[in-house]
């Protein structure tokens, strides 16, 4: 199957609201670790009780393994693989490695880091492994960091290591780099802080070096940003596959403690799960807006979100087809 049509199968399956999709995923994501070394105001790990809702542990390189041969069976069209979902990836001891399985199966890597820990030693191992992309959330300013990330004095540090990333990857086409400001979590002009975090960097950077702004979203209720809107059925059930680090099936990449789960790919293999009662039942009540039915779901704003820009044609198709 090409992608033109796995997307028009996912297309097809989305808008009729059926409970098993004609496609196979269209996305696949994995969880290195749910354990992270900052307490961002946005994300649920600065929540008090975020650390026991869930055991904490990192991906091993076995189940790795086994993740990716679930890939293959099913002929992926996507050739790209998250690595997200909780925590920072850079705490899995054996992220590099992981990097390297996933290049040695043509597939492309996409991670986002807090880049503490992206040092120039780290960088030159993660590069030597195969290609990436990384993503990481910076700010304008020293005090923007400190009062979003809660690390006072590390935002000179993320800047000598994104520095370092920015000359490493100008001359080195197998990093991709997107730098994602947050200054404006803090109450600051979004496009403003964008413009001089920009400025923190050389001029003219080549297109594998990206700047934007975060859309922040409510993480499953951790943060108030839930409005009732238009109800505009919420599409990742129907094209993501989302896992944690234990194998534990997610409904998406917002559901960071796995308040619901759908099957585990560590057992089953992953048409078996995304077919599986589990899957489908979580479908139905999504076309039936039985969003507080679902634990995941219930307090998530992108339901509520039919204003955004993540709902227009325009943006999703070019989204997808990037990934």
């Amino acid at each position: 199957m090409n992608k033109l049509k796995h997307l028009l199968l996912l297309g097809i399956s989305y808008n009729s609201g059926l409970k098993k999709p004609l496609n196979p995923p269209y996305q696949f994501s994995i969880e290195p670790t749910n354990v992270c070394n900052y307490q961002c105001v946005f994300c649920p790990q600065s929540h008090p009780e975020h650390r026991s809702n869930r055991k904490q542990g990192a991906l091993i390189v076995e189940d790795m393994r086994l993740f990716l041969k679930r890939i293959r069976d099913i002929k992926p069209d996507n050739r790209n693989l998250s690595l997200t979902l909780d925590g920072e990836p850079t705490l899995n001891k054996d992220f590099p490695e992981v990097i390297r399985l996933i290049n040695d199966q043509g597939i492309f890597p996409r991670f986002s880091s807090n880049a503490r820990n992206l040092k120039p030693d780290y960088v030159d191992d993660l590069l030597s492994k195969g290609s990436f992309l990384a993503s990481v959330d910076f700010a304008s300013e020293a005090k923007y960091f400190d009062n979003v990330r809660g690390n006072i004095g590390d935002f000179e540090i993320v800047l000598e290591n994104l520095r370092y990333m920015v000359n490493v990857a100008k001359k080195n086409q197998k990093i991709k780099l997107e730098i994602v400001n947050i200054s404006h979590f803090s109450g600051a002009d979004p496009d403003k802080t964008l413009r001089d975090m920009r400025k923190l960097f050389q001029d003219d950077l080549p297109g594998n070096i990206a700047f934007r702004s975060r859309e922040f979203h409510n993480f499953c209720g951790h943060l108030e940003l839930k409005s009732k809107r238009r109800y505009k059925l919420c599409s990742y059930p129907w094209t993501s596959f989302n896992v944690t680090w234990e194998g534990d099936v997610v409904p998406c990449c917002r559901d960071t403690q796995a308040r619901t789960v759908l099957g585990n790919v560590f057992r089953n293999t992953i048409m078996e799960i995304w077919h599986g009662p589990e899957y489908q039942t979580l479908r139905k009540k999504l076309v039936a807006k039985e969003t507080d039915s679902i634990e995941a779901c219930k307090d998530c704003d992108l339901p509520w979100s039919s204003g955004s820009r993540r709902w227009n044609v325009s943006y999703m198709i070019p989204s997808l087809l990037k990934r």
